[in-house]
């Protein structure tokens, strides 16, 4: 192999990484105060707390004109499963990408009570709010909403009545 093969070449690490980018749709200007911002972040599915130290999951966000990054904003992060959320800085940012402070993570404890199921249905976090999810294949049957007692009673409603 040439060397510039082997430049080419990137480790696994990296790539996996890299898959995961960010929406700008999930960031939340929650306070625009006059030298620096908070945001508030919700992550995309599956996407671990080593991915916050790529640049490049930023890319759609600083595509944004009114919700990209900028130096010394602060950011509040949040795992789409809501176990964990991380606070961080942005030290540097432009047009494509964004590099952020080392995020101070912190573990959210599981949920104590379980969420309500039956044999065919069971109500889910879907990132935004809770909604039915149909065991069968996972489909979601149901609109998200606000908290799990609403969501609770559309499983019910999925039910016929009998008469």
């Amino acid at each position: 192999m040439t060397t510039a093969t082997l430049a080419k070449k990137t480790d696994p690490e990296t790539e996996e990484k890299s898959a995961f980018v960010i929406p700008a749709n999930l960031v939340t200007i929650d306070v625009d105060g006059f030298a620096t911002r908070l945001l508030f972040i919700r992550l995309p599915e599956g996407m671990p707390a080593q991915a916050l130290d790529s640049p490049a999951i930023w890319r759609l966000v600083q595509g944004n004109p009114d919700k990209s990054l900028k130096l010394f904003d602060k950011l509040l992060l949040v795992a789409f499963d809501e176990s964990w959320i991380a606070e961080a800085l942005v030290v540097r940012a432009d047009a494509v990408s964004a590099v952020i402070s080392k995020p101070r993570l912190t573990t959210i404890p599981v949920r104590y009570d379980k969420l309500f199921e039956d044999e065919t249905y069971r109500v889910k976090w879907f990132g935004t709010g809770f909604a039915v999810e149909r065991k069968a294949d996972n489909q979601r049957v149901t609109g998200i909403v606000a908290n799990a007692p609403i969501a609770e009673r559309d499983l019910v409603r999925l039910h016929p009545v009998r008469a």
